[in-house]
């Protein structure tokens, strides 16, 4: 069981990167000037420093389980929302289903486990 909790750790790690990559593109190719520099470049940065600071398993500032999930759905949920809106309803769709499997399990293995998967 504890080889599953590995291989979502590394389908997390994924997912996480897929999201920047996509709300980078999305906002870049989606949005018109001065929005597109906002959503394709700030965004994406502001995701990967909340992130490596307040979510990262092995960060020293790992906030809560609560709190960790209040800003996934937030991060997950811009990615989704920017997908369904301005690409494609079916990869919205399953990638939202990903994402919510993903850190279901994500956050099953972190309180059998432990956050160092």
């Amino acid at each position: 069981m504890h080889i599953l909790f590995q291989i979502n750790a590394l389908l997390r790690f994924l997912v996480e990167m897929i999201t920047l990559v996509t709300v980078a593109s999305v906002g870049f190719t989606k949005y018109k000037l001065p929005l597109n520099l906002l959503m394709g470049i700030l965004v994406p940065i502001a995701i990967y420093v909340i992130w490596s600071i307040y979510m990262a398993p092995l960060s020293p500032n790992r906030v809560g389980l609560l709190l960790r999930i209040m800003v996934e759905i937030i991060i997950f949920g811009l990615c989704d929302y920017m997908i369904l809106t301005k690409m494609s309803v079916r990869v919205g769709i399953v990638y939202g289903v990903v994402v919510g499997l993903n850190a279901i399990m994500a956050h099953i293995g972190d309180e059998i486990y432990g956050s160092s998967l």
